[in-house]
């Protein structure tokens, strides 16, 4: 497992990592697809700012510890095995990559959850305690060491993708969260969510998105709301005011061959990318893709739409 190699240099891409977007930027899902699109291919893209290694999608799994379902790993070290910790499993095999991001200046994310996944939680107490699970295993915390799946290398933050409908302690969480970040002034750390675009959602509602630093709506699998739809800019200025001081994104699908609903091609996107900035809205901050797998597929739909941001 991969655990020193990172440690002199993990202070400079902090420092190169760690501000806030300067601009409109393109944001994408990586992992949940089968990894013919690596995440070097994503991380050498210049057509990304943010990435979101996706997912994490069981908060409490073997041992009591999380279980990673993105591409590329490897089975369980011999740390992990020994906790009984095995759905961390070894992701040393994507430290390279992770790093090749952080030092081209991209967000590296961990998104908790997806369709399917088991993050709910019972309690704020519960959400607290995966908090620093978390921290310890993903960022700046010093607890566990020996199980941190990607070894040295601390990751820029937190994705919320719950899709249980189900809200309990998950603000207690991204309030745990952010006093977490406090304690690592070695750089910055951000949180995002990916919520549905009727609003509010019922799994990440107002009070935690606004006190996140990136929102990007869902705008497909919802009918009216979705791009281009008949209530997609009252739906997009809806979001805008209910979030506080976090940037909205507009989440796209980077195709339609997933079964997902609600694709829109590259002028539909960008057309309606051109209404959103024309509402001038103190907020936007860009757009998402899911996922970089699929927009490849699709003859490289990335590069067509970050221009137009």
């Amino acid at each position: 497992m991969y655990f020193r190699k990172a440690a002199a240099v993990t202070s400079l891409l902090a420092a190169l990592s760690s501000a806030q977007p300067s601009g409109p930027e393109l944001a994408v899902y990586w992992g949940a697809e089968d990894d013919s699109t690596t995440l070097n291919d994503v991380c050498s893209d210049s057509s990304y700012g943010i990435v979101n290694l996706a997912f994490l999608d069981t908060f409490f799994a073997a041992g009591g510890f999380p279980q990673l379902s993105l591409s590329g790993l490897d089975g369980p070290s011999q740390a992990q095995q020994s906790a009984g910790a095995t759905g961390l499993k070894d992701g040393s095999s994507l430290v390279d990559a992770i790093q090749q991001c952080q030092s081209a200046g991209k967000l590296v994310l961990l998104s908790l959850g997806g369709a399917g996944a088991d993050v709910t939680l019972q309690s704020d107490s519960d959400g607290e305690k995966i908090a620093d699970t978390l921290w310890n295993l993903f960022g700046g915390g010093t607890d566990n060491q020996e199980l941190r799946p990607f070894g040295d290398i601390k990751l820029d933050g937190f994705d919320l993708d719950n899709e249980s409908g189900n809200p309990t302690g998950y603000l207690a969480m991204v309030q745990r969260f952010k006093s977490n970040f406090q304690n690592d002034t070695s750089k910055s750390y951000f949180l995002s969510a990916a919520p549905q675009c009727p609003f509010p959602d019922a799994s990440q509602p107002q009070d935690v998105c606004s006190e996140l630093d990136f929102v990007w709506v869902q705008f497909y699998n919802n009918g009216d709301c979705n791009i281009a739809q008949s209530d997609f800019l009252n739906s997009v200025q809806t979001w805008s005011s209910g979030i506080g001081n976090a940037k909205l994104y507009i989440g796209a699908l980077a195709s339609g061959a997933d079964g997902d609903q609600g694709f829109a091609d590259a002028n539909t996107l960008l057309g309606a990318i051109q209404d959103v900035k024309n509402m001038n809205l103190p907020n936007y901050a860009g757009a998402m893709l899911w996922e970089a797998q699929l927009a490849v597929q699709n003859g490289n739909f990335q590069q067509k739409i970050a221009p137009g941001l």
